[in-house]
């Protein structure tokens, strides 16, 4: 049997408990911050070459270094 009185370990068990769901929390959050980036890319990149098809169908493509 455990040194520790059932009713501290049960309040060490709950305070461990709440540290994982904040730390999961943060791996969630962080991972919808990375999606929300890959998105906003996938957009630049979209409206660049929405861009791009447009000058060629004009007839002029401006090329920027």
């Amino acid at each position: 049997m455990s040194s520790i009185p059932s009713v501290v370990q049960q309040t060490l068990n709950a305070q461990q408990q709440a540290t994982q769901q904040k730390i999961d929390m943060a791996v969630i959050r962080k991972g919808m911050d990375v999606q929300k980036q890959t998105g906003q890319a996938i957009n630049e990149l979209l409206e660049q070459a929405v861009t791009v098809q447009r000058q060629l169908s004009e007839g002029r493509l401006d090329v920027r270094v």
